[in-house]
């Protein structure tokens, strides 16, 4: 269980319409200006849906790749900058669905022998429906994907899936157990496909392109209501869109100066808020961040929701897996590739249905993480890391430093940038005892380099 002083704090924040914890929240609501804080809660994870789609269907001024698959058949790397903190165990099928002409159809392989999930992410952020290994036994089939304004059915052996807003991102996972075991997992990959119904019209491309850090105002708003536009009808979350008006979200008005100088004055606070919060400070146990309740599938916890489209969106929710990141060290000073690290996983491993894996990460100045370039192309270790070297108990322990280290242990070696690094572990098909936080992940222990 978490310390109850953490539970407490989290509750509250859960409850609250404007988050009681962040830099811009505390800035503003000094001056008498609380809800623009709230506002850029719920509108940033607007934003950064908007960029994703942009950035990975490149769908500004023109169709792009909307309504198509674009498979990403290789594991990451140092070069993936497309998402932050992208994970080195699945491939990846990415769609985005334009639904406002009608449902799309996703057709999905049946996969008995690995790990496969494939969610449908609204533009919110929310993960609204997943099919694979958890959810539906490993069964796929044909699926309909429907926007709110549609209001048939689907035909017999299909299943109708509906999303609140015209704009939904499909992702599918595929494990792949190392370079050997890709081609089989490419070969599954393959079989992912959507399908567009014959005479449909082109998909609806984007008039204001979203820049990867928002800074301009005037962008930051016409992205954000660009995107409500595309979804009429205010289903389910988007509702509440209603509340900031007054702030220039979810209007056709155009922003006046003074409500643009507002919004200009905050987003960088806005912004640092939201990367100090998303290193989950007051979740902390033996250096490890533990994720609130809520991510993936968000509800009204904006302030949440925020955090993990800056720091990692598209996370699937804690049923299908679960995230844990480690900035510190157990007594509080800043994890860095200057120091060298021992992990070390207790028998057992980590209390799993599925697969876990420890990954490395370098952070960057927008507050985005990527993998880290390194001599061995080791970029996350876990339990299906072939050749680890395990203690007579059963027990692994994972040497984390920049330098390759000496001895049989450099089997479990997970190269570390040389300065300032984020380690984030992932659990898929979490056991009881993790969700229910009774599973505490073991501490770093800073040690003499190998």
């Amino acid at each position: 269980m978490i310390d109850n002083h953490i539970g407490r704090r989290t509750m509250l924040r859960a409850a609250a319409a404007l988050p009681l914890v962040g830099v811009g929240g505390r800035l503003l609501a000094a001056d008498g200006d609380a809800d623009l804080p709230a506002a850029f809660y719920f509108a940033y994870p607007l934003y950064e849906f908007a960029r994703s789609e942009q950035t990975i269907a490149q769908s500004v001024g023109g169709p792009g790749l909307l309504n198509a698959v674009k498979q990403r058949a290789q594991l990451a790397g140092p070069s993936s900058r497309n998402v932050t903190a992208p994970n080195n165990d699945t491939i990846y099928s990415s769609a985005f669905l334009d639904l406002s002409a009608g449902p799309i159809e996703v057709q999905l392989p049946d996969v008995r022998d690995r790990y496969f999930s494939c969610a449908f992410m609204d533009l919110l952020t929310d993960n609204f429906a997943y099919v694979g290994t958890r959810a539906t036994g490993g069964r796929g089939g044909r699926f309909w994907i429907a926007g709110p304004q549609w209001t048939g059915r689907a035909p017999v052996g299909v299943t109708l899936f509906r999303s609140i807003g015209n704009d939904v991102w499909m992702l599918a996972r595929v494990l792949v157990d190392g370079p050997a075991d890709l081609a089989a997992a490419k070969a599954i990959q393959a079989q992912v496909k959507v399908i567009v119904p014959p005479g449909r019209p082109p998909a609806r491309a984007f008039t204001n392109a979203a820049t990867p850090v928002p800074q301009d105002p005037a962008l930051f708003l016409a992205v954000v209501n660009e995107m409500l536009r595309r979804s009429p009808g205010r289903k389910g979350q988007l509702a509440r869109a209603t509340r900031f008006r007054s702030l220039g979200i979810g209007t056709d008005a155009p922003p006046s100066a003074a409500l643009l100088k507002r919004w200009g004055d905050y987003l960088p606070a806005g912004v640092a808020d939201l990367r100090e919060g998303f290193l989950f400070r007051d979740l902390v146990s033996d250096g490890w961040s533990y994720q609130p309740r809520g991510v993936g599938e968000f509800g009204t916890n904006d302030h949440l929701r925020a955090m993990i489209a800056l720091g990692g969106i598209a996370a699937l929710g804690e049923r299908e897996a679960m995230y844990f990141h480690a900035n510190f060290e157990k007594g509080g000073a800043r994890l860095t590739g200057e120091h060298a690290y021992r992990w070390r996983v207790p028998p057992g491993g980590v209390p799993v249905h599925g697969f876990w894996s420890l990954t490395m990460y370098e952070p960057q100045a927008d507050g985005r993480y990527f993998l880290v370039e390194n001599p061995i192309d080791r970029y996350s270790i876990g339990d299906r890391t072939p050749g680890l070297v395990r203690n007579p108990d059963g027990s692994i322990e994972i040497l984390i430093q920049h330098d390759k280290p000496q001895g049989p242990l450099a089997a479990n070696w997970l190269p570390a940038p040389s300065g300032p690094m984020r380690l984030a572990l992932r659990a898929y098909l979490p056991d009881a005892a993790l969700i229910e936080r009774r599973w505490r992940v073991p501490p770093l222990e800073r040690i003499p380099a190998q």
